[in-house]
Order: structure tokens, then C-alpha cells, then sequence
């Protein structure tokens, strides 16, 4: 299946569209039952689904909170119950590295390290197994536009999470925008470039999408507030 995405947000001064998403989850009958066939499957699944368990988990935790930003951390601070795993694989996000290929490197060099340091061959799990799974993203416009400033605030405070992942976080891993949506628009239609420069600095895969969203409305509000008394 082809993922329906829109092209990178338009900047020269245009209103700033509003696009929703949702996925389509598809398994890949793969399944790890230990740490050490984490490894081994690791090897050879698609980049898509690594992608799917560590970016994409970003979508899916306004619904199903979890401690870690990523799927593979949450399962092995779960259901194997290795909180020192779990935290070394939460540690990095895909966007530290420069492809899913160089991250696919750096995820089995932290499980390889962590199992050779154990005086003892790790037990199989008492939970449940990890499934790998790829999405398929669909977008989808809003009903919704910012010409400037203040109606892009009001806008931040109503769309749904969807919209935020889809501008802040996907518009970086799939579209090709480093900055991502928001911050591009912010800078490049409305000259900007502080504003566009400390939203770049909130980081989606330490905060929740709400926190993001809170964090970029206080920004707006002060930038509202200097513009205001100007």
C-alpha cells in the first residue's frame, strides 16, 4: 500500500494548511520472544518497520501511553522487565542519525553491548512477545488555516494531535523538512526566525504530543504578547 502524503508546506507568505493523519497498521508475521531475538529480527526487517515502532510510536502514544518514546524500550521495559535496556534504547531518537539504516546500526549495537555485559544468559520472557508491525500513512486536509500569527495560535489550540505529529513529526521523517512544518512556515512566510529557531528545540520524543502543544502555544503567546506591545 502507498502512503497518501501531501507535499512539504508551501512558504512563500501562504496561509498555513492544516493536515490530519491516521494509519494503517500491517503486521509482518515476525515476532521476538527474548532480547536476543530482538536482535536477530532486527537484522532484517524492513526499515519501515523500524521506523514504525520508533517515529510512528510518537502517533500512537496520545492513545496508548507508554514510559518510553518507542515501542521496542516500552517492550523490553514491559513484558522482559529490563529498565537499564529500556532506558538505553529510549536514549536516541531516528533524528540523531542520519538515516533509519545508520539507527537500525546503533539499536543493535546498544542490545549487543547490553547482553555481552550480563554475567548470566538473559530468561525468555514472561510477557507477551514483540510483533513487527510497518503503517501506511494516510493525510488528510482540515478545515483549517492560519493566515498569520494569532489565528495560527488558535488554530495550534484546537486541531487534533494528529495534525501536530503529521507537521512536527513526520513532515522531518518522511517529507524532507528538517525544520519541520511549523517551524518553516513560522520562519519563511512570516520572518521569524527566533520563533521558528525555539520551536525547533522542542523535542517530540521526550514530550508528549499535549506537552507539545502546550510548550508551542506559551511560545506563541509570548511572541503575541512583544508583538502586542510594540
Amino acid at each position: 500500500m502507498t502512503e497518501v502524503l501531501p507535499p512539504v508546506v508551501a512558504s512563500a507568505r501562504e496561509a498555513f494548511q492544516f493536515w490530519g493523519c491516521t494509519e494503517i497498521r500491517e503486521s509482518l508475521g515476525i515476532r521476538a520472544d527474548s532480547e536476543r531475538h530482538l536482535i536477530e529480527r532486527l537484522e532484517t526487517v524492513p526499515p519501515e518497520s523500524i521506523y514504525y515502532h520508533t517515529v510512528r510510536s510518537l502517533l500512537r502514544r496520545r492513545v496508548v501511553p507508554g514510559p518510553y518514546p518507542n515501542d521496542f524500550a516500552n517492550w523490553v521495559a514491559v513484558e522482559v522487565r529490563d529498565s537499564v535496556l529500556a532506558e538505553r534504547l529510549a536514549f536516541n531518537s531516528p533524528f540523531d542519525f542520519h538515516d533509519m539504516e545508520e539507527f537500525r546500526e546503533h539499536l543493535l549495537a546498544t542490545l549487543d553491548d547490553h547482553l555481552s555485559r550480563l554475567p548470566f544468559a538473559p530468561r525468555g520472557i514472561t510477557g507477551r512477545p514483540f510483533f513487527f508491525l510497518r503503517g501506511h500513512l494516510a493525510a488528510v486536509p482540515l478545515a483549517v488555516e492560519a493566515p498569520d500569527l494569532r489565528s495560527f495560535r488558535t488554530a495550534m489550540a484546537s486541531v487534533d494531535e494528529s495534525s501536530i505529529y503529521y507537521h512536527w513529526v513526520e513532515s522531518i521523517g518522511r517529507l524532507g523538512n528538517p525544520r519541520g512544518d511549523f517551524a518553516a512556515w513560522v520562519e519563511d512566510a512570516l520572518g521569524l526566525p527566533g520563533l521558528a529557531r525555539r520551536f525547533s528545540e522542542i523535542d517530540p520524543f521526550v514530550l508528549s504530543l499535549a506537552a507539545v502543544r502546550t510548550r508551542v502555544l506559551g511560545l506563541l503567546d509570548e511572541q503575541l504578547t512583544r508583538e502586542g506591545d510594540r
